[in-house]
């Protein structure tokens, strides 16, 4: 980013040390100003792809792994596991072709249900991505339906499949409100 914003002030320099130069015509100077607006608004939507926030579903600043931070504060007692490539295809049902990043983690125990999954989806991908963390959700569900040790069986099925821009995030965990307050802290609902 800092390079992005290095280039953007070399750009400007330039293009100002250029029109400083000739001084014949308004109308260099209005063309030397839209140029140097150009480059500006390329800077800034490069930076905004870069980081992964032009747009998608994310609150500018706010990252996938910002997000799996705050997460990992309100639950740093539990021992969990990230979520793998594989674990993505085989328990998550996720296409790998669908999505451009991900980031997630779930309990190691198997008598804890707990699930973060946030899948950034390729465009024009996330209700698929979506539809397979459904179908986890109802996967968990059936594994805990008769199982209400640490209220398993009713926080599976409060589990929360959500979408925001190229965004499909799972959450299984046991305090939804404090869930939400954090999801509402990055990402646009």
């Amino acid at each position: 980013m800092k390079k992005v914003f290095a280039f953007v002030l070399a750009a400007l320099m330039t293009t100002a040390l250029a029109g400083c130069g000739n001084s014949n015509s308004s109308s260099q100077a209005s063309s030397s100003l839209a140029s140097e607006e150009s480059v500006m608004s390329s800077a800034v939507e490069s930076s905004q792809a870069q980081s992964g926030t032009a747009g998608t579903g994310m609150k500018d600043g706010k990252t996938m792994d910002d997000f799996m931070a705050a997460m990992n504060e309100l639950y740093s007692e539990l021992t969990l596991t990230p979520i793998d490539d594989d674990m993505l295809k085989d328990l998550y049902m996720v296409d790998p072709e669908n999505v451009e990043d991900y980031v997630g983690e779930m309990s190691m125990l198997n008598v804890q249900a707990f699930d973060i999954l946030v899948v950034k989806a390729k465009e024009g991908k996330v209700e698929e991505v979506k539809a397979s963390l459904e179908e986890r959700k109802q996967n968990r569900i059936s594994e805990f339906e008769f199982y209400p040790v640490n209220n398993n069986d009713v926080n599976t099925k409060n589990a929360l499949v959500l979408t925001s821009g190229d965004y499909a995030i799972l959450v299984i965990c046991d305090n939804y409100e404090e869930a939400q307050k954090i999801l509402d802290e990055h990402f646009t609902f």
